[in-house]
């Protein structure tokens, strides 16, 4: 007995010990290059077509105990890379890191404006082959290079990364500027045989007169069109809003609406909004509608008072204006001859019948199908206090 006792006692201690060790496969912080924004491009060098891929890396070179300024977490390289293919490309970069490129801090990755047009399909594929690859980050897409953006600098954040990172986790779909795409969710729309898809718009911004803050900033508004894994086109502000309220049903809003009624100017401040498509086929051909509900206040106005009295005259010319906004959007994407609000993708879930003779020709249907807009807008409130300046 007092054998087994033993045996189990070493036993005990050696699993102990083992356990005791650490990761097997773990390495310093030092040792890694934790990449935290990543940008593809396609470039002309010397007359050849190359991949460029750049990326914003942590400077790890201080201490991060050492804090203020010169501390490391506030601190990112830019580096980059070229070469004939995606891989080359990869490894001219990572081959100048004294360290093991970690990618899994990264918050985005942005396309360049010549990858999205004419590589979009081939990227996306390999960035999903990678066995590192992070199916959970920010997707963006820009005009122009992209490795134009990673030079811009943050405003209020310490790094670009932190400042892109919390513009798309909150202040872009708040104010109905965009909403997130993830690589997961672009991935499953680019394969989607029944709709079109968009990616959010990020820019440069540049400092205005009289502006104290960076040169060159980052800034998110918009979205590019994505038709057969080609970007085609952009949304601007107005058409944007249209698409968001239509199918984004963004959380915490605070989008201010300019409003017209005769000689007044007033702001409808939504406080939500939720969008719905539905379809149906009338005589075999399909028809769509977008059903759009919104609440909010009006704190702002061009008279002294807005008050109860008013409500079914702002409200109707709330819809209205809404009802345009989402018009525009509805003929840009015409234009385009993209079905970005999932038109047809509807039609494919609830009608399948219907959809399989649809289905060869769903572009054209969508270009001539008859669409309907509604929207039911209410006023929650006409501010904080019930009475105004009297002047």
């Amino acid at each position: 007995m007092k054998k087994k006792v033993h045996g189990l006692l070493f036993i005990s201690l050696f699993v102990s010990a083992l356990l005791m060790s650490g990761c097997w496969d773990s390495k310093e912080v030092e040792d890694l290059a934790v990449s935290t924004l990543v940008a593809w491009d396609r470039v002309t060098v010397d007359g050849k077509d190359l991949w460029q891929i750049s990326t914003r890396i942590m400077d790890l070179r201080v201490s991060q105990g050492s804090g203020g300024e010169g501390d490391s977490s506030a601190q990112e390289l830019l580096l980059k890379g070229t070469g004939m293919t995606i891989q080359e490309a990869f490894n001219n970069l990572v081959k100048r890191l004294p360290a093991s490129d970690f990618v899994e801090h990264n918050v985005a990755i942005i396309i360049g404006e010549k990858v999205a047009r004419e590589e979009l399909a081939n990227i996306m594929s390999a960035n999903l082959r990678l066995p590192f690859s992070r199916i959970s980050v920010n997707m963006f897409v820009c005009e122009g290079e992209a490795y134009k953006v990673l030079q811009t600098r943050p405003e209020l954040s310490s790094t670009l990364s932190k400042e892109v990172r919390k513009i798309a986790d909150k202040t872009m779909e708040e104010s109905g500027a965009a909403f997130k795409v993830t690589s997961l969710d672009f991935s499953k729309q680019l394969i989607r045989k029944d709709r079109d898809t968009v990616l959010p718009h990020i820019k440069i911004y540049s400092k205005q007169e009289g502006e104290e803050t960076e040169e060159h900033a980052v800034e998110i508004q918009g979205f590019g069109v994505i038709r057969d894994s080609e970007l085609v086109g952009w949304l601007g502000s107005e058409e944007t809003l249209g698409y968001v309220l239509s199918v984004g049903n963004p959380r915490n809003l605070e989008i201010p609406l300019a409003v017209t009624v005769g000689d007044v100017l007033f702001s409808y401040y939504m406080t939500n909004a939720k969008g719905r498509i539905s379809s149906e086929l009338v005589e075999g051909k399909p028809k769509f509608s977008i059903h759009i509900k919104t609440d909010g206040v009006v704190h702002e106005a061009s008279v002294p008072m807005l008050n109860e009295e008013d409500r079914p005259l702002l409200e109707k010319a709330i819809e209205e204006k809404i009802m345009d906004v989402v018009w525009k959007t509805v003929a840009k994407a015409r234009e385009y001859d993209a079905d970005i609000f999932g038109f047809n993708e509807h039609l494919h879930r609830y009608h399948l019948k219907e959809w399989e003779t649809i289905a060869p020709e769903w572009r054209k249907h969508f270009r001539d199908a008859e669409i309907e807009v509604e929207v039911d807008a209410e006023i929650k409130a006409f501010g904080t206090s019930n009475t105004g300046f009297d002047f």
